[in-house]
């Protein structure tokens, strides 16, 4: 599914040049779940948002579904995204002055679905995350476990093939990062593959397989 080839990402500024990746290789097969580890500025985020068509890399090659996807530009990104990749992120990443229902419902007004299709989706996916009971609500009202579980449904409503999942636990306590583990592992027992940066070792173990970075480069794939 995820295939790189020498994969480089360089910053630059008039006065500096940051290399945040320095030929990386990797391989993720459809239905796996992998753990990316490593210090911070190692890479593993700069890493995520390439395979997630964020960002386009400096220089290498990167195929997802076969497909070379190293030098799209953002419209191109943008229609490769829709529908095929969910994100989760530490911070969230929820609108403020959306309802918990409309956050979920963004990615199905991308895709330009039908009104009464969203909302079947979005229902499906707040009774699945055991949220029914929050849509009406705003992100600021939930708990930070209640806004993971509003971040996870909305990366899933549109039933994506791959998720991105960046430090998911990493604003939670113990129990709850426990619950949003579980929720990610059943997902991928479905079938959606899952990457995943972590800090947690723990967490890690429950992956197939870890990568580990340093300075940019991978260290070891296991």
């Amino acid at each position: 599914m995820i295939k790189t080839e020498k994969l480089t990402k360089v910053f630059r500024t008039t006065e500096v040049e940051t290399s945040a990746l320095k030929e990386v290789d990797i391989e993720v097969r459809a239905g796996e779940f992998v753990a990316i580890m490593g210090p911070s500025g190692c890479g593993k985020s700069t890493l995520l948002n390439i395979l997630g068509l964020l960002d386009n890399p400096t220089d290498g090659r990167y195929s997802l579904n076969e497909i070379a996807v190293e030098n799209m530009n953002e419209n191109q990104r943008t229609t490769q995204r829709k529908g095929r990749i969910g994100f989760v992120f530490q911070s969230f990443n929820l609108i403020d002055e959306l309802t918990v229902f409309e956050n979920i419902e963004l990615p199905l007004l991308y895709m330009r679905i039908s009104k009464e299709e969203r909302r079947r989706k979005v229902d499906a996916a707040l009774e699945r995350m055991q949220i029914t009971h929050r849509a009406k609500h705003f992100p600021q009202q939930l708990s930070g476990g209640q806004q993971q579980r509003v971040a996870i449904a909305r990366a899933v409503v549109a039933n994506p093939q791959l998720i991105l999942a960046d430090e998911p636990t990493g604003n939670l306590d113990s129990k709850t990062g426990r619950e949003v583990m579980n929720l990610l592992k059943e997902l991928n027992a479905e079938g959606t593959t899952v990457v995943m940066v972590t800090h947690s070792e723990e967490n890690a173990r429950e992956a197939h397989r870890t990568i580990r970075m340093l300075d940019g480069q991978v260290l070891m794939y296991s």
